[in-house]
């Protein structure tokens, strides 16, 4: 027999429709969706972030430097290669609106910017007024804007007036939107914004104040920013300097991103094996139907390779037709809800078709249907002339050939790889997957019990019919009961395990950390203040206790005469 003649044979198979198939589409279709909807949803914000990366960085490269500024050397060759240089400072401080005991105070992440600020984007603030207005001079006191949250908790409104240290300032505006917030990173407090030149005179940045001073750079079009990077880190080498520029201008934020999609899509390929056990039931179910076919055709003289090959084509097409559902519905679907996706997204997000994504839930697609569905396929094969007096799946062996075991054993090794792979985390896609494993071996012990007793069960059903009929399907010869046990536990089971992350996460935050966190934590006690400050609260009945650490500021260059980054990472 040829294979053209199990392509004919195939053909005339699927002249039936896709009846006793809308499972196994479904099954297929759905798991490949989510992981390529996934993946689209991750390409599409690491889009917006490589292509708004400027605008949230605000600037094309960013020099960072800790606990001090730039020395007059060290600007100069920044504004050598720049065509413009913005200055940020940010630091922590305690906001402060009124006098006295009825004082208010809040901690506040301080942005102190210069005229340039910002170089790239647009600052909204409300009431709507330019920055330049909104930080200037009136009445003696320099303007600053900052967020509602802090607004609304000390109680502030445009007008207002607050301090930061020693010195008073008036509040002109509230932020609407600060075009470089992504690539601030973690933040202990709201945002306030004010001019450098406005903190003369505020104590705030003194000798052991904990602040950064970041350049931003706007930069010729030709510039090539590995090159620059490379000199930049040559020219600072040992003083403490970070790059960063446009191409990853939120690098908080495209790590955050690549965790939790590479979570999402392990919970995705969870979910397809669940779908592959209900692939591999509709097969089973499917060549049940065609047991008698199968015999006829052995029965003609057709070997099992043609009968193996002539439903391998048939699944294959139906796989195929499948996972090009789920690929379209996975591409499709974040376009759909492009715009609630985006509106609850704190960054910018470039929604498109993005092929990469889609490969690789078509590949996951395809590497499931294949394992779940040659091992029915391939006990089809083993179906003899003789089935015809018996009328049964029975008249197959249970375990197809060894080679086809083989074949199976190393199509989950490679998608095993290929998750690896394509996640770069290869613990979480082993214990996922291995997890997985386990399950269904398991739930495999668990469904054969259950025949078990089923079987020992059925004496107890004598003059009841109707449980003795749905004892004697669950504990027969079928393997019904074993795929609803398989399927049900499966499904049961990545839910459980998703909902026991989110509940262990949330206890973590909100049951024990409690125990251990102080209930108000202070830092940057200056060495002249601290007798002060412990004095004050250890006369305060409130307070059980106090713990403090004294800390020494500077850069590790060196250690054990070598390199820190090359000890240390």
């Amino acid at each position: 027999m040829s294979l053209r003649l199990a392509g004919r044979f195939a053909r005339r198979e699927m002249r039936g429709g896709l009846r006793g198939f809308r499972l196994f589409l479904a099954c297929l279709a759905l798991g490949v969706a989510a992981i390529a909807a996934v993946g689209s949803v991750r390409s599409a914000i690491e889009g917006g972030l490589q292509r708004e990366g400027a605008a949230l960085l605000g600037g094309a490269a960013e020099i960072d430097f800790t606990y001090r500024f730039a020395t007059d050397d060290e600007r100069d060759w920044i504004e050598s290669h720049a065509s413009a240089v913005s200055e940020v400072v940010e630091f922590r401080s305690m906001a402060v609106a009124g006098d006295g005991a009825a004082a208010d105070r809040a901690l506040t992440q301080v942005k102190a910017v210069d005229d340039l600020y910002p170089l790239v984007g647009e600052m909204v603030l409300e009431p709507a007024m330019p920055l330049e207005q909104a930080l200037g001079l009136e009445n003696g006191l320099s303007g600053a804007v900052m967020e509602r949250a802090l607004s609304d908790r000390l109680g502030l409104s445009p007008g207002d007036t607050f301090k930061l240290g020693v010195k008073e300032f008036r509040l002109s505006a509230l932020i609407v939107r600060e075009p470089d917030s992504a690539a601030s990173g973690f933040a202990l407090g709201p945002r306030t914004l004010l001019r450098t030149e406005a903190l003369e005179g505020a104590g705030l940045l003194a000798e052991g104040t904990l602040f950064n001073s970041k350049y931003r750079m706007l930069l010729p079009a030709d510039t090539d920013l590995d090159q620059l990077r490379s000199a930049a880190r040559t020219r600072f080498e040992n003083s403490g300097m970070r790059w960063t520029d446009a191409r990853n201008g939120a690098p908080g934020v495209s790590r955050f991103v690549e965790r939790l999609t590479a979570f999402l899509i392990l919970v995705g390929l969870s979910g397809l094996a669940v779908g592959g056990v209900g692939v591999s039931a509709a097969v089973r179910s499917y060549l049940t139907g065609k047991t008698e076919v199968i015999a006829v055709l052995r029965a003609l003289g057709a070997d099992r390779a043609t009968i193996f090959q002539t439903y391998f084509m048939q699944i294959g097409a139906l796989s195929l037709l499948g996972v090009a559902i789920g690929v379209v519905l996975g591409a499709v679907a974040p376009l759909i809800f492009a715009p609630l996706i985006s509106a609850r997204l704190p960054i910018p997000a470039a929604f498109a078709i993005y092929p990469a994504p889609l490969a690789e839930a078509a590949i996951y697609g395809l590497l499931t249907a294949f394992a779940f569905t040659l091992w029915p396929l391939a006990r089809s094969e083993n179906i003899r002339a003789a089935t015809l007096f018996r009328d049964a799946w029975d008249g197959a062996a249970r375990f197809p050939a060894p080679r086809y075991v083989a074949i199976i054993v190393m199509t989950v090794a490679l998608l095993v790889a290929l998750a690896g792979w394509f996640n770069g985390s290869w613990w979480l896609t082993l214990w996922t997957l291995g997890g997985i494993a386990g399950a269904l071996g398991i739930l495999t012990l668990a469904a054969l019990l259950v025949r078990f007793l089923a079987q020992r069960a059925a004496v107890l059903a004598r003059g009841r019919p109707r449980l003795r009929w749905a004892l004697a399907a669950i504990g027969g010869s079928g393997e019904g009961a074993g795929a609803v046990v398989l399927s049900l536990g499966l499904g049961l089971s990545v839910l459980a395990a998703v909902g026991q992350i989110d509940g262990n996460l949330r206890q973590a935050i909100s049951g024990n950390l409690p125990d251990v966190a102080p209930s108000y934590f202070f830092v940057d006690i200056q060495k002249d203040q601290i007798d002060g400050y412990t004095k004050r609260l250890t006369d305060d009945p409130a307070v059980r206790r106090i713990d403090s650490a004294p800390m020494l500021r500077g850069v590790v260059t060196q250690i054990n005469g070598r390199p820190a980054k090359e000890v240390a990472g």
